[in-house]
């Protein structure tokens, strides 16, 4: 006979893993519940979200992007981290870009200026605050974006597209985490290919006596559901077959002699229905024992209640109207605080902001002006928020709705999950009953770990901060004698070489000085005077070089330098994949940094400062530039030689670009079998630049003792979005717009009415146009909205 658990909750905030450690002694569940508010107070998770105006570009576009900073599990706008970092990365993992923004109550813009000579490929953008790196998994936001170019790919292929086609993988997940005899499971599976894309598979379960149990299918993305109740003594088997005909047989989990489950059902509209179901042996066992529930929802909310453990089956309903959307966490916990079972379940509510956008026309005309109005909403209340808004022309970009990436998925589902989820706004786009089956699938898979339990229960708060919060950007360095001893109580000033105030500093003990979270432009240039204790200019000023964290691509690892490491802090060697001119993968060749330095002619001193190429003439031995194309003359093997390939900063490029030396940090050139390791494009000789930018180096120049002018890299000043005002002059009008991006706004607020308005000019183009609004509020609802209006 089932009992009804009755619904008395406790509920308190919650908003941060704590750190790793083993639990020392059991806790009871209130216990666990003061554990999680004791850390929802000390600890707090940020997350950032960026809009872009379109996600597909042509070298030489500029890709414009909002971030949402948000803090806590009710994605309130943060107020902690002062500082966002944004790289734009090659499809080769190289950094081509970065920028520092300044975030102002959880908002910032910026934008990225693509080079006519990118070439064409999958680039992403990460974004994050050095505060999110603390973490063991940061919460980095990436966003893959097409970049189309008349400049073709470099050949260099990555580990991923080594593995051998037609190759799978399954996994399956018992419902709660346990698979025990004799209880009715929910086996969820998920079938990938060598890619990691969702593959279809279908097939039958058979037990060790050869009979057939139950058949399958996977239902979407490779995602399915094997009802199954295992008995005592058996063992099971999947045979499986995937689309292309390939088949295989794995293992079911073994199923445990005695335990519990945790089954949730989440199909009702209004109720999430709990049930807990132990099996005789644990039954008999442990009869009458008290066990808790912790119920952790999205919104940051935990609630619990504990029961006598008097029966084999538990019922526990709860009302949905009591949770924010997003997911629900939960977990079973023994008399001894133990963890047993867990289950993850996604809640949608209506309790999003409600964006109603529409235009003064149904249909308009090429350069006519649009006036569109927005109104924001939530539980029918005008809404005061912060949104950004998008028009693009459809004809031109092809978009799969499902397969973006909006402030809903991220903020509410992809940010809390584990590995890549696809076509993650299929769940969110026009939700129905399937896509709530199918979304309550990828919970069952995927899975929520925000933190784990034997976080919580060690009860160790303490942690070494790798990054520190950044409000600002720092200006630090050392004072030193001319004889090199560091100068005790010295005084340091700093001031604009524009004018304006003037700041000072002592140092300390070893001559160090720092002015904290300041907030300037890229390449401010300051005026630093550092005096001894006795007023004495005869001092030395070292500055410090800005120590970024870089974000390691292919894992995620976390260094303090610019290069890859093996662990040791030394530079570890470079996989490089060649292929032929048909693609064919050769042998790998492993590159280290000795082996480069040592076979090639590296310039870092530039004799002529008129420009690149001039200071290039005659300084490599064997190359000659051809209006700006480099050719070798004493190549191996082939009497016609082609152009060089010109390499800056992991990019590919044709010809060696007009920069003014003082942007170069070194120009490296490889040439015959040192070259070999760039395959056919590199036959003909290469040339690596480096380029300052990705070096973080500053202007320093020493005006006299004591006294020097300092230019570092601060924040980056986005640029204004062009959209042009018809109706003027004769020059406008004859010249062809073929915008894309027809309307780009990173600032639009609501009044307290929840109303804006927005006033733009369409293009040449003819079709359907765009509009895309997101958007967060004070409280941290946030809401997105997409309208589609005719040119013709």
């Amino acid at each position: 006979m089932k009992k009804i658990v009755p619904a008395l909750f406790c509920a308190l905030y919650f908003c941060v893993p704590a750190f790793s450690q083993d639990a020392k002694t059991p806790l009871s569940l209130d216990g666990i519940v003061s554990r999680l508010q004791t850390l929802s107070t000390t600890k707090a998770t940020e997350k950032v979200y960026l809009h872009f105006d379109r996600t597909t570009y042509n070298a030489g576009d500029t890709v414009f992007f909002k971030a949402y900073l948000t803090l806590g599990e009710q994605h309130q706008l943060s107020k902690l981290s002062g500082v966002l970092h944004a790289d734009l990365v090659n499809p080769n993992d190289s950094l081509v870009k970065y920028i520092t923004l300044q975030v102002n109550n959880g908002l910032a813009w910026g934008d990225f200026a693509l080079p006519n000579s990118l070439p064409k490929g999958l680039y992403h953008i990460k974004a994050y605050t050095k505060w999110m790196l603390n973490s063991t998994d940061p919460n980095v936001f990436d966003q893959p974006i097409i970049i189309n170019s008349p400049v073709s790919p470099t050949r260099t292929l990555s580990a991923q597209q080594t593995k051998i086609a037609n190759t799978y993988d399954i996994q399956f997940f018992p419902e709660g985490g346990t698979f025990v005899n004799d209880i009715p499971a929910k086996l969820a599976f998920k079938a990938i290919d060598h890619n990691g894309i969702g593959a279809n598979v279908k097939g039958v379960v058979v037990d060790n006596l050869n009979t057939e149990v139950t058949k399958f299918e996977a239902r979407h993305l490779g995602m399915g559901i094997i009802n199954i109740t295992p008995v005592e003594g058996r063992t099971y088997k999947a045979r499986l077959t995937y689309a292309d005909g390939t088949s295989a047989t794995v293992d079911l989990p073994k199923a445990e002699e005695k335990g519990m489950t945790l089954l949730v059902n989440n199909t009702s509209p209004d109720k999430l229905l709990i049930e807990i179901n132990a099996n005789r042996a644990y039954y008999l066992a442990n009869k009458n024992k008290e066990i808790g529930i912790t119920i952790y929802s999205g919104g940051g909310a935990v609630r619990s209640v504990k029961t006598a453990l008097d029966g084999q089956v538990l019922d526990l309903n709860l009302g949905k109207k009591d949770f924010q959307t997003g997911i629900v966490r939960v977990t079973l916990f023994s008399a001894t605080g133990e963890p047993m079972n867990e289950r993850l379940s996604f809640i949608q509510n209506d309790d999003l902001i409600n964006l109603q956008t529409a235009v003064n026309k149904q249909s308009y005309t090429s350069r006519e002006k649009v006036h569109l109005t927005l109104n924001a909403k939530k539980d029918d209340k005008p809404v005061m928020g912060y949104f950004s808004a998008s028009v693009v022309d459809a004809t031109k970009i092809q978009v799969d709705e499902t397969a973006e990436t909006t402030i809903l998925t991220h903020l509410l589902l992809t940010s809390d999950l584990k590995g890549f989820v696809e076509q993650p706004n299929y769940y969110f786009n026009h939700v129905t009953n399937d896509t709530r089956a199918d979304l309550d699938m990828l919970m069952l898979t995927q899975g929520y770990r925000r933190f784990e339990w034997k976080q919580i229960l060690a009860n160790d708060e303490t942690t070494t901060l790798t990054y520190p919060v950044e409000r600002g950007l720092d200006i630090s360095g050392t004072v030193k004698t001319n004889n090199g001893a560091p100068v005790a109580n010295g005084n340091v000033t700093l001031l604009t070489k524009n004018g304006g105030s003037m700041l000072n500093q002592v140092t300390d003990a070893n001559g160090r000085f720092i002015f904290p979270n300041l907030a300037y432009t890229d390449n401010t240039p300051f005026v630093i005077q550092a005096k001894t204790a006795e007023g004495k200019n005869n001092t030395q000023i070292i500055m410090d070089m800005p120590k970024e964290a870089t974000l390691f691509t292919n894992n995620n690892r976390l260094t303090g330098s610019a290069e890859a490491g093996n662990g040791d802090g030394k530079p570890g060697p470079a996989s490089v994949y060649m292929a032929d001119a048909s693609g064919k993968l050769l042998k790998e060749v492993i590159v280290k940094d000795k082996f480069l330095d040592s076979h090639s002619n590296t310039i870092t001193d530039f004799t002529d400062q008129s420009g690149l190429g001039r200071s290039l003439e005659g300084h490599l031995p064997g190359v000659s530039l051809t209006n700006g194309v480099p050719y070798l003359r004493d190549r191996i093997g082939i009497s016609e030689a082609g152009p060089m390939l010109v390499i800056v900063d992991g990019m590919q490029g044709g010809s060696v670009p007009d920069l003014n030396v003082s942007d170069v940090e070194s120009v490296k050139m490889l040439k015959n079998l040192d070259a070999a390791i760039y395959g056919l494009q590199g036959s003909n000789g290469v040339l690596l630049i480096t380029t300052k930018k990705n070096k973080n180096l500053t202007v320093n120049k020493k005006l006299s003792p004591g006294l020097i002018t300092y230019a570092p890299k601060g924040f980056y000043k986005a640029r204004t979005f062009y959209s042009p005002a018809y109706g003027g002059t004769v020059k406008q009008a004859n010249k062809p717009d073929d915008r894309i991006t027809i309307y780009w706004n990173p600032d639009v607020a609501t009044d307290k009415d929840g109303n804006a308005t927005l006033d733009f000019y369409n293009a040449d183009g003819k079709g359907n146009y765009r509009v895309i609004i997101e958007g967060i509020d004070e409280n941290g609802a946030i809401g997105r909205s997409v309208y589609t209006y005719k040119v013709e």
